[in-house]
């Protein structure tokens, strides 16, 4: 590696030779041996307490600056691809964190000594260490477990020392690959990062949210002030815990504050674009709303950091614990799949797969006209049922955390009550010993139906003759799917409610839907939820409303 030679060729000294020379032994390794060997021999030179002098500092900053390239191109590979083996998931997770965290304790400690003489690589140092204490947090994210020990005192204290040293607003360069950003805006997204941690979000979903902050936190400022009109979310910087909305609140010397507006006010802008299918100018945005976990993404800091609307999710009523072995599905198509299953007797189960397969066509878009297609176990599992209430279910199942994700619908039937089967969306993952997961479910209904749809086709007449109230005035389309029809039930739900495949839905479409062999004209009203192949809506069958 050139890299090492420079750093070599600089230091003349014996000593310098010598501690530095471990660096040659990184050329020829893979990215994860490189990252093992160079944490382990980093750890080595920091308990003989070299980087105190300027020398071995300077040597110090250009391996990470080196490192950090490999780091962020395996944690790029780690993110965007869907399925790792087991092992070498864990072993990329382990060293990458543990790099990381080597790193972090290093610059941490180095901070306390250079902080009161005002060192020249102080900022450097600062936002360096910041950086690694949020790739340290969102690793543990990844796989779904709290943030490291002490991180967020830690944090605080780096941020009182670059408060001291009038560094907070100072635009940084970290690393030459990436662009220059405040002390301020680092903090920032790294407690508000913090403020998540109970939601289980996917890792593509954590690292979209990371760079949104980034990205739309830059003109937030930190106040020592406190502003009811303002502010929104605060941190106790003498606490061991990440951001904090504001509510019955009593200010302290402790607390930061900073107004949120300018982030939700983007969140409200990416929501609109997609739902319209608008384009925007600002690369950025579009790169953002282009993400596959854009909209669920959003939707979720919506609920979460909005000012308007907030509603901080509780249950309502205690789980029960209990045992119980039952059949889960995961996912739009084999929730149909699973319900159908159950519908049919068993007798009826013909190989028609093949047909459907053949065809090329999803489970949504089949049309009901092909009575042949039956329910084939594709996504279906053995789970736990170990607690459960009226409104939710928990489940230990034998899935990878990548495997499952928030807002995924499921399907769960009870072995021993078949004619009891539930319907309803992931709200929670962790994982458990054993390799399993705990899955928190919020349950929609436990009488779904599995419906006929049509869309329904408008001339441009009768487009015209329907906008005038003369709803009488319509055709079929020949296009068919399934969808899901939840009723009113009690202790569940409030209302009736249908769930369509989203890529088949349109909210100013209307449809024709075949309930118990009523067929029934309907107009979806308000989307209550949607996800990435799903969307519930509420509707009417008056078409003059």
């Amino acid at each position: 590696m050139q890299f090492i030679q420079n750093i070599l060729k600089k230091f003349s000294s014996p000593k310098s030779v010598d501690t530095l020379a471990w660096a040659n032994e990184l050329k020829g390794m893979d990215d994860i041996s490189a990252i093992t060997f160079c944490a382990e021999q980093l750890h080595a030179d920091v308990q003989k307490d070299l980087f105190t002098d300027d020398k071995y500092l300077t040597a110090l900053l250009r391996i990470d600056e080196k490192m950090h390239i490999i780091v962020e191109k395996v944690t790029t590979q780690y993110v965007n691809i869907d399925h790792i083996n087991t092992d070498i998931e864990e072993r990329i997770e382990n060293t990458v964190f543990l790099y990381h965290r080597q790193i972090f304790l290093i610059y941490f400690g180095l901070i306390e000594t250079l902080a009161p003489i005002n060192h020249p690589s102080l900022p450097v140092i600062l936002i360096r260490a910041m950086n690694s204490a949020i790739q340290m947090i969102k690793w543990r994210y990844y796989s779904y477990q709290s943030s490291p020990a002490n991180i967020w005192l830690q944090l605080s204290q780096l941020y009182k020392i670059a408060e001291q040293q009038s560094l907070l607003n100072s635009n940084i360069q970290s690393y030459t690959d990436q662009e220059s950003i405040k002390i301020s805006t680092v903090y920032i997204e790294a407690c508000m990062l913090g403020s998540l941690e109970s939601l289980s979000l996917k890792c593509q979903q954590i690292d979209l949210i990371s760079k949104m902050l980034a990205a739309w936190t830059d003109k937030i400022t930190i106040d020592s002030i406190y502003s009811e009109e303002s502010h929104l979310f605060y941190i106790d910087t003498s606490s061991n815990t990440p951001a904090k909305r504001i509510r019955n609140f009593k200010p302290a010397d402790t607390y930061r504050y900073w107004r949120f507006d300018h982030f939700n006010t983007n969140i409200e802008l990416c929501l609109s674009l997609i739902e319209f299918n608008i384009s925007p100018k600002q690369h950025t945005i579009k790169d953002f709303i282009k993400n596959p976990d854009a909209l669920a993404t959003l939707e979720i800091l919506r609920a979460e950091w909005s000012l308007l609307d907030y509603k901080r999710q509780r249950r309502s009523e205690e789980r029960i614990k209990t045992v119980k072995p039952a059949t889960t599905a995961y996912g739009f198509e084999d929730t149909c799949y699973q319900l159908k299953q159950y519908e049919s007797p068993q007798s009826e189960a013909k190989s028609a797969l093949n047909d459907s397969t053949n065809s090329g066509k999803s489970v949504s878009q089949l049309a009901y006209a092909e009575p042949n297609v039956i329910y084939m176990d594709f996504g279906a599992g053995y789970s736990n049922i170990v607690d459960e209430s009226g409104k939710g279910v928990g489940l230990h199942i034998s899935k990878r955390a990548n495997e499952v994700s928030l807002g995924m619908i499921v399907c769960v039937t009870v072995k021993e009550q078949k004619t009891v089967t539930k319907i309803g969306a992931i709200r929670s993952i962790r994982p458990i010993a054993g390799g399993e997961l705990h899955v928190g479910v919020e349950v929609f209904s436990r009488s779904a139906l599995r419906l006929e749809g049509k869309t329904i086709a408008l001339s441009p007449i009768q487009s015209n003759l329907h906008a005038s109230g003369e709803s009488q005035c319509i055709a079929d389309s020949a296009l068919g799917f399934i969808c899901l029809y939840l009723p009113k039930e009690n202790g569940v739900s409030i209302q009736e409610t249908l769930i369509f495949p989203r890529h088949l839905f349109n909210k100013n479409q209307l449809y024709k839907i075949n309930t118990l062999g009523v067929e029934r004209i309907i107009k979806p009203l308000e989307i209550l939820e949607q996800r990435e192949d799903w969307v519930r809506v509420t509707y009417t069958h008056d078409l003059s409303k």
